[in-house]
Parts: structure tokens; C-alpha cells; sequence
């Protein structure tokens, strides 16, 4: 063994001799990224067709290089096309724009981050708790959100500062602050106020001036319906199946929550800008881009206005904003030099799955890698193993080192992770969910992020391959490492854990290889040619591509297109690929019941309910699909799933209550009195007792009283 370690050693010395050298890099030019551009414009042109997009536009900005491009309208009615200088309202991406605000006048030492917001807007009331700016920042204030969307999400007014204060300020605290994380609109319009306290300034004018001017975002600004904005667009819902213009309201009542608008490309400048240290200090914006932890100790995955994320392990932050005429979504990818964003005028459209894809394309890197084991046991440790990836890895990224050096410390981090992969499969997942958390000292990202430093002292100082390859990979190539160079055995995975991860990550190499990049299970799949490619692939296999959501997406698509066939083909599809998914289990089940297969709706049904009680096929689960049924349509197939529910949880009253719902919106009023009243015969006092009392009442033509 002296020589394989004296090799390796040599290895290592080379490896960071590399890594030293820096050699001057040109700027990438638009032919650098030929590829991933027009791979773009393929996936949005298709995507826009899938999702029924009026308008978007879209963009990244790579190493200094950048790229913006329109498509579809920006007006449908005039057939103005959108561009790549269109101008959306932002919605919750404004949050981001205030936090920067905010943290600008801390620097300026105008801002004090503990300092109880009554400092800076002393005509907000006092609360049963101090609220502090930097809590207000992380939604951990307290502070509600909308109460009544209805009312107070469509106010077609103008309203002042103060006027938007006045809507919330004699709300209670929804939580002791620090304690719970409520995401709150009101709680950045109460920050706007801080920052107008603070500057002496208007929130519009401070924005202006020391946000967006300073990082060259001149289209940016504060909406307002009766000012000629260039290139404005419009914006487009669907309202009973039909494409109608968005519904007029003034969004100065959301003004440092929501209440912005700009492009795409200012959008960019805006992230990279916050990156590259143009306005504030680096260690301001690592503040700010690093999650906030309740005082119990858990990571909420939100800094300060921006949300913390992972995509398979690389550190990402991002927001997203959803209002009436626009969906957007701005991220960035700090160590990567790489931003994106993207501004839809269409209400129903998902903004961050364009942002997501464009990440995948531009950096070649999954945005999340989906496993699934057939072995239930070995599926929790895989799924927990995975979320520990996530954080540890995201940590190194983020930090560029281990959490921590320290012997004794990484000693009890990998006895806790040989430890966990023990038990039952509930337990399992249960402790390496808990060993990625603050409240358990984090040994997960402790035991992670030395095993990414570890290999990326082998490797240069780059561990960008595991981002593609996912934990199977990075657990094996460091258990091999830590074998040959003779590492403490404290610092080692369990001998039965380390032959399941080479096991995993062998079968990974050969099953994702054939499910490929570009796979896509959608509307134009052929079903029967993409079931005979995976079934030969994943046979056999100890772990293989995890695609339930996709055919649960097409299973879902193909009911509200009132293709039943179609839709029971990929239901059975999804149990042949996945015997053992609760999901793919439930899905056929319920196909089974709406098309009159009841015996073999309710065993699957059964078989999904056994894997994941609180799943769909669940109390809830089944509830909620019956409403979904009926959102599409199809009230007849829900009703009849409901009675199928019902046979499982004779108990549940909530399902009698769904019943009686049901058939009164079908006119079946005998029908609708029987089961509300057999609800309340079961339990008195479910959630929804006191409504059922008043719709009988109603239904019988009598009072309550």
C-alpha cells in the first residue's frame, strides 16, 4: 500500500500546482453559447405551446456575457410580439430590490438590522412582541400576510406609504418573532417604510438612486397605470377555460413587495451586479444570501429577501413573483458567474421551471436528480442521503471549505450517519432529515461537505463533476479514497452502507446513461416506445431515474384533455416502471374508480395508502383529488372517487362533508342533506362542522336558530 499512497500523495501536490496557475481568459463571445441558445429557443417555443404562454421574455448572463431574447406577445390583442427589452411587473421579485435597499443603509450605518422597526416608522403600532428589521428581512417578523386576497389583493386605488401601512398595521402577529417562518408581503411594505424612515427619502426615490441607477438598470421603476412606460405589456389569465385579459389593479399597495416593474435584462444586470460587488460589500451580500435560522434552530431556506436554495448540491438563490399580468423568476449562481431570468405575461404559467431549465442547458448540471430504489428501505436511505448532499454540498459551495476540520467533531458526524442508515424505512428518513439541520449540529453537512473538500484536494479543487453525478458517485469515489490512502476509520462510511453506495452508483452510471439528458414525458411521448426503453434499462437495477412526476404530470394533462385512454396508458406505464410508489399506485387506482375498474382502483388504492399514508391515495389525498377532478370538469368522476374514499375511511366526516358538496353543486339537494348531516352525526367538530351547519340550514330553507 506505501506505494499506491506515495502516488497519491504526488498527485495531490500536482493537482494544486494547477490549480494555482491563472491564465487570462477572453470574454465569451454569442458563438460560445451558440448551442445552449438555440437549445433554449427550442425549449421555450415548445414549452409556450405546452403551457398556453401569451408572452414571455427570457435571459442569462454567463462569465460578462449576455443574452435576452422575446417571444410570443407582448400585447395579443395588437400582436405586439414581446422583446427582449418588454417591460413586466415584477411582482415578489421587487422583495429582492428592497432587501438590497435595505442593506445599502446599514452600510451607510443608517440602518440598524436588530433595531425594532418603531425606530425608523414610529407610527407602526406595537406589538405584543419587538419586531426587528432583520427578522422583517428572513419573514420571520410575524407579520401576516394578505388576510382577505380577495379585498386586499385587488385594490385598484392608489395608495401612499402610509396608506399601504394602515391596511396591515393593526393585524396581530401571526407568531412570536424569530420563531416561524411566514412569508409576508406586508412585511416588505413595512421594510419600504423603514427605508423611507431611514433615507428621508421616498422608497421610489431611494431605489432609484442608490439601487438601480448605480447598477445601470434604467428601465427599472415603480409601476404606475398612468404612466407611458416603453414597452409595457400586458398581461393574460384564463377565466373558465378561456384566455381574457388580466383584471386592472394598481399595485402601489404592494409597492416595496411587489409593486415594481422592469426587463429581463435589468433583472440580470441587477443579480450580477449584487455578485460582482458592484453595490454592496462582499461579505454584505454573503450575509444576505445565506439562510436565516428560526430560534429553534431550523434552516428556513430564505436570507434576507432572497430565497437559499440548491439545484443537486450547487448553491443557488433566487425569488420568484406572482400577480396579477406577470409570473417572473430571477437566480444566480454565485461560483458560477451565472444568472438567469425569466418575465411571463401569462398568470398560469410556471416562471421558475423556464429559469430552471435554462440553468440545466447553460451549466449542463441537473437542477435536482431524482432517485428512486425499488427497495423501500434502501429508497429512504437514498432520498435522505440525497437531501444531506444538497446541504453539505451547498455549504462548500457556498463557502469553498468543510464545516468543519475539527477530528472529534467529524468523528460523531460519521457515527451519526452510520448510524441513521439503520432502522425501518419512516425512521431512516426521520434522522438524515434531522442530521441536515441547525437544531442537530448539522453532522450531514458536516460529513458532506469534508467528503467534497477531501476530493476536490484530489481533483484541483473542483468537485464539479458531482453536481452531475449526484451522492451515489461522491460517496463511492470517497470511500475508495479514504480505503487506499488509509484515512482514520472514524472518518469512514459503515462496510454495509459503503457496499450499497457502490452498488448504487454503478447502477446509477448504467440506468441514467440510458434514460439520457433529453428525455421529456410529456404530451407527445410515445408511450409505448419510451415503456419498452426504460422497463429494459431499469431491470434489475438497484436505483434508477426517478420520473413519477412526469408521468403523474401526463397522467393529469391527458384527464383534463378528456383523453382516458391516453391518460390510463401512462397510469400503467408509471406502475410497471415504479411497483413500489405510492404515486404511480395511487394515480392508476384512481383512473381505475372514475372509469368504473373499482375492484382494482380501490387494491391499488390500498397498496399506495400502505406505502404513504398521508399520500394521495390518504384521507386528504384522495379529498383533494376529487376536488381537482372536479376543477377540470369532470364533478360526476369526483363524487365517484369520493364514495370510493369513503369505503376506505368509513370514520372521516370531512369525506361526508366532500359528498355533500358535491351533490349539491349537482343539484342533488336530498342527497346533499344525507351527507352533510351523516358528517356531523360522526364528529361534531371537524374543521369545517360550522359551515356544514349553515349550508344544511340553507338547504332545509329553515334558520339556525
Amino acid at each position: 500500500m506505501k506505494q499506491p499512497r506515495r502516488f497519491l500523495a504526488l498527485a495531490v501536490l500536482f493537482n494544486l500546482f494547477l490549480a494555482s496557475l491563472v491564465l487570462p481568459q477572453s470574454p465569451p463571445k454569442s458563438e460560445d453559447f451558440a448551442d445552449e441558445i438555440r437549445k433554449i429557443e427550442q425549449f421555450v417555443e415548445a414549452q409556450m405551446k405546452r403551457d398556453g404562454s401569451v408572452g414571455l421574455s427570457i435571459g442569462f448572463s454567463k462569465d460578462g456575457f449576455v443574452w435576452t431574447k422575446g417571444f410570443g406577445y407582448a400585447d395579443l390583442e395588437n400582436k405586439t410580439p414581446a422583446k427582449a427589452d418588454s417591460s413586466y411587473r415584477m411582482a415578489s421579485v421587487t422583495k429582492t430590490f428592497t432587501a438590497a435597499a435595505v442593506l445599502k443603509l446599514v452600510e451607510e450605518g443608517k440602518i440598524d438590522l436588530d433595531a425594532e422597526v418603531q425606530k425608523y416608522v414610529p407610527y407602526f403600532p406595537k406589538k405584543q412582541h419587538p419586531v426587528t428589521v432583520r427578522q422583517l428581512l428572513g419573514h420571520l417578523g410575524g407579520i401576516s400576510h394578505y388576510r382577505n386576497y380577495l379585498v386586499e389583493g385587488r385594490i385598484k386605488e392608489p395608495m401612499t406609504t402610509r396608506e399601504s401601512i394602515a391596511i396591515f398595521e393593526d393585524f396581530d402577529l401571526v407568531a412570536e418573532p424569530g420563531t416561524r417562518y411566514n412569508y409576508s408581503s406586508y412585511g416588505f411594505n413595512l421594510l419600504g417604510a423603514v427605508i423611507e424612515g431611514a433615507s428621508g427619502r421616498s422608497y421610489g426615490e431611494y431605489l432609484t438612486e442608490s439601487v438601480w441607477k448605480p447598477l445601470g438598470m434604467k428601465a427599472t421603476r415603480l409601476d404606475d397605470p398612468l404612466e407611458i412606460i416603453p414597452n409595457r405589456v400586458r398581461g393574460y389569465q384564463v377565466v373558465g377555460g378561456e384566455l381574457k385579459n388580466s383584471e386592472f389593479v394598481d399595485i402601489s399597495s404592494r409597492f416595496a413587495g411587489g409593486g415594481t416593474r422592469s426587463t429581463v435584462a435589468d433583472m440580470l444586470a441587477f443579480a450580477d451586479g449584487l455578485r460582482e460587488g458592484k453595490l454592496l460589500k462582499p461579505e454584505t451580500v454573503n450575509e444576505m444570501w445565506t439562510a436565516q435560522t428560526t430560534k429553534g434552530g431550523r434552516d428556513i431556506g430564505y436570507g434576507y429577501g432572497w430565497g437559499t436554495d440548491t439545484a443537486n448540491g450547487r448553491f443557488v438563490v433566487g425569488h420568484g413573483g406572482a400577480q396579477q399580468e406577470a409570473r417572473t423568476y430571477l437566480l444566480t449562481v454565485p461560483h458560477e458567474n451565472f444568472s438567469a431570468a425569466v418575465a411571463i405575461n401569462f398568470e398560469p404559467a410556471d416562471s421558475a421551471f423556464y429559469a430552471q431549465k435554462v440553468f440545466e442547458i447553460v451549466l449542463g448540471e441537473p437542477w435536482s436528480i431524482q432517485y428512486f430504489a425499488p427497495d423501500p428501505t434502501e429508497n429512504a436511505i437514498l432520498e435522505g442521503l440525497d437531501g444531506a448532499f444538497d446541504f453539505g454540498m451547498r455549504y462548500f459551495d457556498q463557502h469553498r471549505r468543510a464545516a468543519t476540520e475539527d477530528p472529534g467533531e467529524l468523528a460523531k458526524s460519521f457515527a451519526y450517519l452510520n448510524s441513521a442508515v439503520e432502522g425501518d424505512p419512516g425512521t431512516i428518513r426521520q434522522k438524515l432529515d434531522e442530521g441536515r439541520h441547525p437544531l442537530s449540529g448539522e453532522p450531514l453537512v458536516k460529513v458532506i461537505s469534508h467528503i467534497a473538500a477531501t476530493l476536490a484536494s484530489m481533483k484541483g479543487g473542483s468537485v464539479d463533476e458531482y453536481y452531475r453525478k449526484g451522492v451515489p458517485a461522491l460517496l463511492d469515489d470517497y470511500s475508495v479514497l479514504a480505503s487506499e490512502m488509509g484515512g482514520p476509520t472514524a472518518l469512514r462510511l459503515d462496510p454495509a452502507l459503503r457496499k450499497n453506495v457502490s452498488k448504487w452508483a454503478l447502477d446509477w452510471r448504467k440506468t441514467s446513461k440510458a434514460v439520457g439528458e433529453d428525455l421529456a414525458i410529456n404530451a407527445d411521448t410515445n408511450l409505448e416506445e419510451i415503456s419498452g426503453r426504460l422497463s429494459e434499462a431499469f431491470k434489475g437495477a438497484s436505483v434508477y431515474p426517478d420520473l413519477v412526476s412526469d408521468i403523474d404530470n401526463l397522467v393529469r394533462a391527458r384527464v383534463v384533455a378528456g383523453d382516458v385512454p391516453g391518460a390510463l396508458k401512462a397510469g400503467r406505464m408509471g406502475v410497471e416502471l415504479y411497483p413500489s410508489s405510492a404515486t404511480t399506485n395511487g394515480l392508476l387506482g384512481v383512473l381505475y374508480v372514475v372509469t368504473g375498474n373499482n375492484g382494482e382502483g380501490v387494491s391499488l388504492l390500498r397498496k399506495s395508502a400502505e406505502i404513504s399514508p398521508n399520500g394521495m391515495a390518504g384521507r386528504r389525498g384522495l379529498n383533494g383529488v376529487a376536488y381537482d377532478l372536479a376543477s377540470a370538469g369532470q364533478t360526476e368522476a369526483g363524487l365517484r372517487l369520493l364514495m370510493t374514499a369513503i369505503g376506505m375511511y368509513p370514520d372521516e366526516a370531512n369525506l361526508y362533508d366532500s359528498a355533500g358538496d358535491f351533490h349539491r353543486r349537482m343539484g342533488n339537494r336530498d342527497k346533499a342533506i344525507e351527507f352533510y348531516e351523516k358528517a356531523l352525526s360522526i364528529d361534531g367538530n371537524y374543521p369545517a362542522a360550522e359551515a356544514a351547519r349553515k349550508i344544511l340550514a340553507e338547504l332545509k330553507g329553515t334558520s339556525q336558530d
